[in-house]
């Protein structure tokens, strides 16, 4: 059996365009539950302590494997979001992890 696999996004939303962040937050949940991704957590960063430009969201998604990460990403409803995902945020990484 394949180890489950963490998708972690933190981001910093584009302030100016908040009605495009909760557009895309909505379109791409069905897209990660289509693919096996569930919600573990969401955080909002309370006070940056150190460094610059640091995230001021972050969510935490579990799949099945690291797989079907990949899978999603390169299907076409994560593709056909990117526009939208442009719009959304200023700075926005994905990391797909696991446990150590």
């Amino acid at each position: 059996m394949k180890e489950k696999a963490k998708l972690i996004i933190n981001a910093i939303p584009n302030e100016e365009n908040m009605q495009e962040v909760q557009s895309y937050l909505g379109n791409m949940m069905p897209v990660i539950s289509k693919h096996g991704g569930m919600v573990v957590q969401r955080y909002k960063t309370l006070e940056h302590l150190a460094g610059e430009n640091g995230p001021e969201m972050i969510v935490i998604f579990e799949f099945p494997n690291a797989q079907s990460i990949k899978i999603m990403m390169d299907g076409d409803g994560f593709k056909n979001l990117s526009e939208s995902r442009a719009k959304a945020f200023t700075k926005l990484n994905m990391m797909i992890c696991g446990e150590m």
